[in-house]
């Protein structure tokens, strides 16, 4: 094998000799002695060039440290002994395929019998450290694989505007549509296998019943399958709101199902569902949970115009939304106002579900039954920092009625705090979406996002101090996914919340009202009330 392998390298290096050669003697002939030496000059740099990438390119790297890394995490295992005199030898997890993407490398890695991908995810900041990445991600594609997302720079460290034109996802080259029309394609392929085969059954069955109707002597000879039998005309026709179809994420007219309010970090928009849902945003102080709430409110202010969206502001700080209070429809910081005002909610929330019992089973906004938005600052200010005890006890009694009967009836409760323990909040895990911005410790990020994400991924309690760097970004939890999302929230300046007040409300600002303690804006136009013909 060894004598087989050393004549074919040898062969190798002839021909590479040979056409070299050659080269160099037509560049004589044709070009005189500049271009003999120009094609020197590219026979010496293109090696160099191609010895280079090899040895110092992150794919170098990886493929030769790869078995001292998988040896040092414990990621390797003992071949067993052909005999009991062989030696020991050790194999680790194959490296599949390498993938470049905008901010990185993918690796595939092929897992060994007995391993998980959990391994991994448990290594992910260790592999990191030794491929001198930014971070590694850990995702499971298949059975059998795992996929180690490296990237080798933040592209959330700048912080944006919603103006910015870089949050915008960037246009994908021509080989990013091929590649994705060809992975439509074999999903639509391996799909249509299943579904030509249930069809291929179908039809034998209705081979089957026609041939034994039309056999002689057997009552019912003329009579029509049951598989070939019109229907008898259209069926029912699905009222809008009903629950037959899924609602779709990107609405046409103003946004309210959902609001986009920064960027992933992929590059896509982060569009963070508001309708059908409830949201908990947590965060330490100057972790970014403004951004968010005036993210939501930016969004949301076409659809309030229009009159399908309410915006109801509970502010105990009043130093955050009081800022923008005219852009409200109600404001409450007074703490036994913002507690009616709950309990307010309960009350149209639960007309709103009689009126709508046996008729609808989703709703769909209406200036009659608008879509209602109860944005909570410092929501734990109401559940754990309230000195009156029944006052403690009436909030946690409507934040609990509402989180967890006011989504299909068009309500969302988004509510901000700093401390997720269950003696702080003991309703978090009413909230189906979660955001974790920066927090003091790693064990807060499994309260907030669920158990076992951060071993996923989500090192909430390692983001940046740097308000420069840091405020703002974000893992998400999304509701239909398990798995953590990292983004960066749009930042909201207040030059531009004194522009919404003017575009909006021009005749209502914090300095024109009497006191901002409790109040209920009437700047925006009228809301129709529920149940007004």
């Amino acid at each position: 094998m060894r004598n087989r392998n050393a004549k074919s390298t040898l062969k190798t290096v002839v021909l590479v000799l040979v056409a070299a050669w050659i080269g160099y003697s037509w560049a004589i002939a044709r070009l005189g002695s500049g271009g003999g030496i120009a094609v020197l000059a590219l026979y010496v740099a293109g090696p160099l060039t191609w010895w280079a990438y090899r040895t110092l390119s992150l794919r170098a790297r990886i493929r030769r440290g790869w078995p001292e890394l998988s040896y040092a995490l414990g990621l390797w295992q003992q071949a067993p002994l052909p005999r009991f005199d062989a030696s020991y030898e050790y194999t680790w997890p194959r490296l599949a395929r390498f993938r470049k993407h905008p901010d990185g490398l993918d690796v595939l890695v092929g897992l060994l019998p007995g391993q998980v991908p959990e391994q991994f995810a448990e290594q992910a900041q260790a592999i990191a450290h030794a491929w001198r990445v930014h971070r590694v991600e850990v995702t499971s594609p298949r059975r059998g694989a795992v996929v180690l997302r490296a990237w080798t720079s933040d592209p959330l460290a700048v912080p944006f505007t919603d103006a910015t034109p870089g949050t915008r996802p960037p246009k994908p080259t021509l080989r990013q549509r091929l590649r994705a029309w060809w992975n439509a394609a074999t999903t639509q392929a391996a799909r249509s296998r299943f579904r030509l085969r249930h069809l291929a059954v179908q039809a034998l069955h209705t081979l089957e019943a026609a041939w034994s109707a039309s056999a002689l002597g057997l009552p019912g000879a003329r009579r029509v399958p049951a598989a070939l039998a019109p229907t008898g005309g259209a069926g029912p026709i699905a009222a809008p709101g009903d629950g037959t179809a899924p609602e779709p994420l990107v609405e046409a007219g103003p946004q309210w199902r959902a609001v986009t309010i920064g960027i992933q970090e992929n590059g896509a928009p982060w569009r963070l569902r508001l309708h059908g849902t409830h949201v908990l945003v947590a965060g330490v102080t100057g972790a970014g949970k403004g951004s968010v709430l005036w993210g939501v409110v930016r969004k949301l202010l076409p659809a309030v115009a229009a009159g399908l969206v309410q915006i109801w502001a509970l502010d105990p700080k009043r130093m955050e939304l009081s800022f923008g209070i005219g852009l409200f429809t109600k404001y409450a910081s007074d703490p036994e106002r913002m507690v009616e005002l709950l309990e307010e909610a309960v009350e149209r929330m639960q007309e709103r579900a009689h009126a709508f019992a046996g008729r609808l089973r989703t709703h769909t906004p209406s200036p009659n039954f608008p879509f209602i938005v109860l944005l909570v600052d410092e929501l734990a200010f109401l559940t754990a920092y309230q000195p009156d005890r029944d006052l403690r006890r009436r909030a946690e009694a409507a934040i609990a009625t509402l989180t967890s009967q006011g989504r299909s009836v068009g309500f969302c409760l988004v509510g901000a705090l700093q401390d997720p323990r269950k003696e702080v909040m003991n309703l978090r895990n009413l909230f189906p979406d979660r955001i974790a911005l920066r927090l003091d410790e790693a064990a807060q990020v499994d309260m907030v996002l669920g158990s076992g994400t951060r071993d996923r991924g989500a090192l909430a309690d390692l983001i940046s101090t740097d308000p420069f760097i840091g405020a703002g970004v974000a893992y998400v939890r999304n509701e239909t996914s398990p798995d953590p999302v990292r983004v960066r929230a749009a930042y909201v300046s207040n030059r531009e919340i004194r522009e919404l007040v003017d575009q909006y409300c021009p005749d209502a600002s914090i300095h024109t009202l009497s006191s901002p303690l409790d109040t209920n804006v009437h700047g925006l136009p009228a809301q129709p009330e529920e149940g007004a013909a």
